[in-house]
C-alpha cells in the first residue's frame, strides 16, 4: 500500500462505517471491512508519521487516563421545562407567543442517556465535554472519540458545537448487564446508568466496547445563516449524524400533542430507550428574543 492507496483506503472504511452505524444500511461484510481495517493498520505501523486524525484506527486511545479535566463550553447549554399534560402545553406555548414571534414547534424524541456537546474546529473534532452544569463539564474527548455515530471530521471549517445526547440501545444494555451478571458484577439500573458511567470510563477501552450512540438534537456556538431550528438540524444529519426515528414541525397544540401521541404508539419499537417528547421554537431569532425574558421556554419543553 502507498500513500495514495493509504488515503483511498481511510475514505472507504470512514464511508462503510458511515453506513453501518448511521445509516443501519451495511455496504460490506464485517470480514471485508475487518480486511481493510488491518490493511491501514499495518500501513500506519510502518509510517506512523502518516496518520491521519480521522483514521478509523485513532478511535481508541492506548493511554488510560488518571481523570477527568474540567472544560467549558463555547456557550451554555440550557435546561428543558417539564410539561405534564396537555394543559400544561397549553400554558407553555401562549407564554412562548406572548414573548415573541413563533409560528413553529420542532418537535422530537426526548433521549433517555447522558447530553455531550461536540466542538469541531476547522471541520475535525476538537474536544468533547459533558453538560455538567450547563457552563463547565467534564472533557471526555478520548471517549467520544471510540463512538462510530461521531464523525472525527465534518465538512465545516467553522467553529461549531454539535449537542446531542449519547445512549446504549436497548439490546446493547441488555448484552452488557448479562455479561455483568456473568462476572458477579452489579447491573446497571437502566441505560441511561449505562450510557453516562460508559462515557466517564478512565479507560476508553471499555467505553469503546460498550457500542455507545451519540444522537444530536442542537446546535449551540456556530457562525450559521438560516433562520430555522428544523432546517438546521437537515444540515446537521446531513454532515454523517443519525437522525432521530421520528420528528415533526408543528403549529399548534393539537397538531404537538397529535405527534406526541403517535410516538407513544411507536417507542416501543424503537432501539432506544426515550424519556418522552421535546418541543423547541423553531423561528432561531425568536428562541434568542425569548431567551432575554424566560430562559427555559427559550429552549423547549419536554412532555
Amino acid at each position: 500500500m502507498n500513500h495514495t492507496q493509504y488515503h483511498r483506503s481511510v475514505e472507504t472504511l470512514i464511508r462503510y462505517a458511515h453506513h453501518y452505524y448511521v445509516l443501519d444500511d451495511p455496504l460490506v461484510s464485517d470480514e471485508e471491512y475487518d480486511r481493510l481495517y488491518h490493511e491501514v493498520l499495518v500501513y500506519e505501523q510502518a509510517h506512523p508519521e502518516a496518520i491521519r486524525a480521522d483514521s478509523p484506527t485513532q478511535r481508541v486511545g492506548a493511554a488510560v487516563l488518571e481523570g477527568f479535566e474540567k472544560a467549558a463550553h463555547l456557550s451554555r447549554m440550557w435546561s428543558l421545562e417539564d410539561l405534564f399534560d396537555h394543559e400544561a402545553l397549553v400554558r407553555w406555548i401562549e407564554r412562548v407567543l406572548k414573548l415573541g414571534d413563533v409560528k413553529h414547534f420542532y418537535c422530537e424524541p426526548k433521549y433517555d442517556g447522558a447530553s455531550l456537546n461536540l466542538i469541531y474546529e476547522h471541520g475535525a473534532l476538537k474536544s468533547a465535554i459533558t453538560r455538567g452544569d450547563g457552563s463547565i463539564g467534564e472533557e471526555v474527548t478520548q471517549n467520544a472519540r471510540t463512538i462510530r455515530s461521531i464523525p472525527l471530521r465534518i465538512d465545516y471549517e467553522g467553529r461549531i458545537e454539535i449537542r446531542g445526547e449519547v445512549v446504549i440501545f436497548k439490546e446493547e444494555f441488555e448484552a452488557i448487564n448479562r455479561e455483568r451478571m456473568a462476572r458477579g458484577e452489579s447491573l446497571f439500573a437502566n441505560p441511561r446508568n449505562a450510557a453516562a458511567g460508559s462515557l466517564r470510563q478512565l479507560d476508553s477501552a471499555i467505553t469503546a466496547s460498550r457500542n455507545l450512540v451519540f444522537l444530536p438534537y442542537g446546535v449551540g456556538y456556530n457562525s450559521l445563516e438560516g433562520r430555522r431550528l428544523s432546517e438546521r438540524m437537515e444540515w446537521v444529519y446531513a454532515l454523517g449524524f443519525k437522525q432521530p426515528p421520528m420528528r415533526s414541525v408543528c403549529t399548534d397544540a393539537q397538531q404537538i400533542d397529535a405527534f406526541y401521541q403517535k410516538m407513544l404508539g411507536a417507542r416501543d419499537g424503537f432501539e432506544m430507550m426515550l424519556d418522552g417528547m421535546v418541543i423547541k421554537v423553531d423561528e432561531i431569532d425568536a428562541q434568542e428574543e425569548l431567551r432575554l425574558h424566560d430562559q427555559k421556554s427559550a429552549l423547549g419543553g419536554s412532555l
